[in-house]
């Protein structure tokens, strides 16, 4: 039989092959629209002198005094399916404030325009209709006028880019206004004359800053058409949604005891947290006493105290540092604990100020930094289950760009501090009938768990059937393996644009059916997880699920791979948990119930990437071999004298068991490839459309292909590459690749999969990694031009249940000690 996963994976940093990079022309034909240039040249330059003049909508808000360069916001609307038109022209002032997509496909956009520069327009407009290229006769300024149907004048609601409805008139809230960093004085000049609240702090971006207003509906339009400085208006009223239970039961402590007696702690512990951004914790607890010291409890807030207000700090904190103690406490095997908890307390307890809603960004920044400040040379995983039940979708909010900004490791390039934050996807609503887990699609993953740069974490259960005699006639609604029936999910959301979330799906217990009216119920016993409570005097212990338990349990585990090995990046714990994903039997069924790649990315966008495993994360077995890289790439170049461009590709000439491959012949081997880094990110108008203009830059990968040449594999990655003459002809499709590359395209964490005869794997030992768009090559910051990427790379051969012996013949290959690789 196959060894167990006793070997360590193989690094190989060293198989890598830097070379200059070219992206092969890949121009596709811009289509001809079947216009006729000139009368829709007529057409727009009516529309926008209309929009000028017009004295409705936004321009009858203004005051006498304008702080800025007076301008107007003109909306615009192209056709459907076509690209956002680049309508910037920065070094007029002529600005892109949102956009966005309509039901229909179409592009939908505003831009503020200065009067100055209205003629401006109007000479483009001019060379649209009147001027043709000499080289193919195409309309000057084609891609940019073509596919616009109109122009208009701007209303309020033009700025509003929340999926909540903008405030009634007359209603006074928080608002939160995404400014132009280079316009910010004039917005606060108008704030101050309006005599507003703004919130005490701001949220920095590459091209937004977000200043928070408590105001109504009429001052703010009122601000908006009286300064130059406002792109975009969000809803600033956050609330942060917990789960949690006080259900109690009895005769606990005597379990609670015996579990404290087979604890066992690492003398290094401390070197490593999880570390939970949550209510605080009660570390009287004699199961979290000895995890968590007074001195790692921290509050944003020092008046608030660091004990748990709430009960869900303590109870996340039983569930990361142990897992599930339904099984443990009946075992009687030792507790072996690797690593420390520390908390900061998030939100504000009772007799407290709620936590200010414009806030959440801030605080989340300030959550960060208290125990680094205190702890620099400790390593952590950040664990988080508060979201915001309101806000969803795929659109990044002030507090999403804020996590991931924070993971990047802040806006300094020379000074980063890279972080593994794991959050919630966020809870299906209480009380819902089980019938209504088939339209489960339209509960979509909840703000911050959409950000790029976190792990974001699903539920799936393994609970069931009910074990209560008084239930025993309830149904569970949720089969076992199957998504838990609290999780939220990214179906709805668009493929190629938005990351797949959740990644990762873990335990989050399951529901059972009221026979009486078909309702789902939550907190039964035997299907929810077992955890340390906030009452330890009375019931020291509390029934917990939903996805808060899912990230307990992955923030654990990251804990764990940072305690067997503290040399690993944030980025290459992310990619280790996620390789190690598989999809239970019932995902599977569902996964490859169809052919197509499109839906089967429906179903990743449900569960992610399957369940991980820290047996699979930690090690590799003779039978499943992982190779791991950890290394930095420059995506782009900026010399003196020349333009911005992609500047490097790296390629990968593995060692590989091609003969231990070839003898497992037809058998079917699995291999699965995960890139994981961190975008620095950049929520400008047109983000939500352009990937690229979210992302600092984006990494790909691609395998040399059955037959393929290393030579003619360079050259199909690398225009700059030379293919040789007569080489063997390569199939143009890549078959067993399960997802392919449109399906995994979006986000900063990429993950794929190939079934195959081993044999059609056995020559396929070479991986390229280049790069591709992110606003960092159209910066007009030289550092950010030339900036340093990390990335982790990961490859897995698993070739199932066989007495194959992968790992060896590696090993040897990569020039590796056997004798002393065999066992932890």
């Amino acid at each position: 039989m196959p060894s167990g996963y006793l070997r360590h994976h193989i690094r190989v940093d060293q198989f890598i092959n830097r070379k200059p990079y070219k992206r092969p022309n890949r121009t596709v034909k811009r289509p001809d629209l079947g216009r006729e240039t000139e009368r829709h040249a007529e057409k727009l330059k009516r529309d926008f002198a209309e929009a000028c003049a017009s004295t409705d909508e936004l321009i009858s808000s203004r005051d006498a005094k304008f702080e800025g360069d007076p301008g107007n916001y003109i909306d615009f609307e192209t056709l459907p399916n076509h690209p956002l038109p680049d309508l910037n022209w920065t070094s007029k002032g002529i600005r892109l404030a949102t956009s966005g997509r309509t039901g229909d496909g179409n592009a939908i956009g505003t831009i503020y325009v200065p009067e100055r520069e209205r003629e401006f327009i109007r000479t483009k407009l001019n060379e649209y209709q009147t001027k043709r290229s000499e080289k193919n006769g195409r309309p000057s300024h084609e891609a940019r006028f073509a596919s616009i149907e109109y122009f208009r004048a701007a209303r309020l609601e033009s700025l509003w880019v929340d999926r909540r409805p903008i405030p009634d008139m007359g209603v006074k809230t928080w608002w939160e206004c995404w400014c132009w960093p280079d316009r910010i004085a004039n917005f606060a000049a108008k704030a101050l004359a309006a005599n507003v609240t703004l919130g005490e702090g701001r949220l920095h971006f590459a091209e937004r800053e977000v200043v928070f207003v408590f105001a109504d509906q009429q001052m703010i339009a009122r601000i908006v058409a009286s300064s130059d400085a406002v792109a975009e208006l969000r809803l600033g009223r956050d609330d942060a949604s917990f789960y949690t239970c006080d259900i109690s039961r009895d005769d606990q402590h005597g379990w609670i005891e015996a579990a404290v007696e087979r604890l066992e702690l690492d003398d290094d512990r401390a070197t490593v947290s999880v570390c939970l951004l949550d209510t605080g914790v009660n570390r009287a607890h004699p199961l979290l006493a000895p995890i968590f010291s007074a001195e790692d409890l921290h509050s944003v807030n020092p008046d608030w105290g660091v004990d748990d207000h709430h009960g869900h700090g303590s109870e996340m904190s039983g569930l990361a540092i142990f897992g599930d103690l339904t099984n443990i406490l009946s075992s009687s095997d030792p507790i072996r604990s690797r690593y420390i908890g520390e908390s900061v307390k998030l939100l504000s307890p009772g007799g407290f100020e709620p936590t200010a809603p414009q806030s959440y960004g801030l605080i989340t920044q300030q959550a960060l930094l208290r125990p680094e400040i205190a702890k620099p040379d400790r390593s952590r995983v950040y664990c988080m289950a508060i979201t915001q039940p309101e806000v969803f979708g795929p659109k990044a909010t002030s507090w999403s760009a804020t996590l991931d900004l924070s993971s990047f490791g802040g806006d300094e390039l020379s000074d980063l501090l890279r972080r593994l934050v794991c959050v919630s996807a966020g809870n299906l609503p209480d009380g819902l009938h089980h019938t209504e887990l088939e339209d489960r699609d339209n509960y979509e993953i909840e703000d911050p768990a959409h950000a790029w740069n976190v792990l974001t974490a699903g539920g799936y259960t393994q609970k069931g059937p009910i074990a209560e005699a008084s239930y025993r006639h309830w149904a569970c609604a949720a089969e076992v393996g199957a998504l838990s029936p609290y999780s939220r999910v990214s179906a709805a959301w668009a493929r190629g644009v938005s990351p797949i979330k959740p990644e990762l799906v873990l335990e989050a217990g399951n529901q059972g059916i009221d026979t009486a009216g078909g309702n789902m119920i939550s907190g039964i016993d035997s299907l929810s997880l077992l955890t340390t409570s906030n009452t330890p005097l009375t019931h020291p212990l509390a029934l917990f699920w939903a996805t808060s338990a899912a990230t307990a349990l992955l923030a654990g585990m990251g804990a764990e791979l940072l305690a067997d090995n503290n040399n690993l990046w944030p980025e290459t714990v992310r990619a280790l948990l996620t390789h190690s994903a598989q999809w239970t039997p019932t995902m599977e069924g569902q996964l490859f119930a169809t052919q197509q790649k499109s839906q089967r990315l429906l179903m990743l966008r449900r569960f992610g990437y399957g369940v991980p495993s820290l047996e699979r994360a930690l090690r590799s077995a003779s039978n499943s071999l992982a190779l791991v890289a950890q290394q930095e790439i420059q995506p782009f170049i900026r010399e003196r004298g020349r333009a911005p461009r992609l500047n490097q590709v790296h390629f990968y000439d593995l060692p590989w068991p091609k003969e231990a491959l070839l003898e497992l012949a037809e058998h079917e081997v699995r291999l699965r490839v995960t890139l994981s880094y961190f975008i620095e990110p950049n929520p400008s108008a047109d983000a939500p459309l352009s990937p690229a203009r979210y992302r600092s830059a984006g990494l790909r990968f691609d395998l040399r292909r059955r037959n393929e040449t290393q030579s003619a594999f360079e050259a199909r990655i690398n225009d700059l590459a030379e293919e040789e003459e007569e080489a063997p002809a390569t199939a143009a499709e890549d078959p067993g690749r399960v997802l392919g590359e449109r399906s995994i395209s979006a986000g900063s964490l990429h993950v794929d999969e190939w079934r195959c005869n081993a044999a059609d794997l056995a020559d396929r030992g070479s991986i390229a990694i280049f790069p591709v768009g992110g606003w960092w090559k159209t910066s007009k910051d030289h550092a950010r031009n030339n900036g340093i990427m990390r990335y982790a790379l990961i490859i897995t051969i698993d070739a199932g249940d066989v007495e194959q012996d992968l790992w060896v013949e590696t090993a040897i290959t990569a020039g590796i000690e056997i004798e002393q690789n065999l066992t932890i």
